[in-house]
């Protein structure tokens, strides 16, 4: 059937692997446990991984709401909350928070506004495959982590993976 727009998306084997490689890092770097989970760039959970020692009844709804807010705005979840929550002169007013906040409840509560959600695109064509929210560690620590898993994945697509943000900020890794 032609005439049908497709996309493309991680595959259940990329985004097992980039959970798995986010858990490595944190382990690695003694973050806190954390959870990760993996979208399509639908906003359809692939996987959804957490750490031993990781609180089972927030992070994993935590990490899902940081990778949702990236397909969901298409910008990472750092981005997201600093539109709303910074602004380039200092803190934003009331009426630009209030309409976080509601944005935040139309979707049920299923989009954070802080760091450790990351998009991910195809690097050739700039079309968004999915991405990966961190939760459990500080918000940086996640960021990295999330970071970690997608640009270290061997499995690859059909075209190498682009992340937003493109690097870190974590100052906390092990050297």
């Amino acid at each position: 059937m032609s005439g049908f727009i497709t996309s493309k998306s991680l595959n259940l084997a990329v985004a097992d692997e980039i959970a798995s490689l986010a858990v490595k890092a944190a382990v690695k770097n003694g973050f806190k446990p954390i959870s990760v989970c993996v979208m399509d760039p639908h906003g359809a959970e692939i996987v959804t991984k957490r750490m031993d020692g990781c609180p089972g009844m927030v992070y994993p709804k935590i990490s899902f709401a940081k990778a949702n807010v990236c397909v969901a705005t298409k910008a990472s979840s750092r981005a997201y909350g600093n539109k709303y929550l910074k602004g380039s002169d200092g803190p934003v007013g009331p009426d630009v928070f209030a309409r976080v906040l509601n944005q935040i409840s139309i979707a049920d509560g299923k989009l954070a506004a802080f760091q450790g959600g990351v998009l991910v695109r195809a690097e050739e064509t700039g079309e968004i495959v999915g991405s990966v929210g961190v939760s459990g560690a500080a918000g940086d620590e996640d960021e990295y982590c999330a970071l970690y898993g997608i640009q270290n994945s061997q499995l690859g697509l059909d075209s190498e993976l682009a992340t937003e943000p493109a690097e870190h900020s974590c100052k906390t890794l092990v050297k």
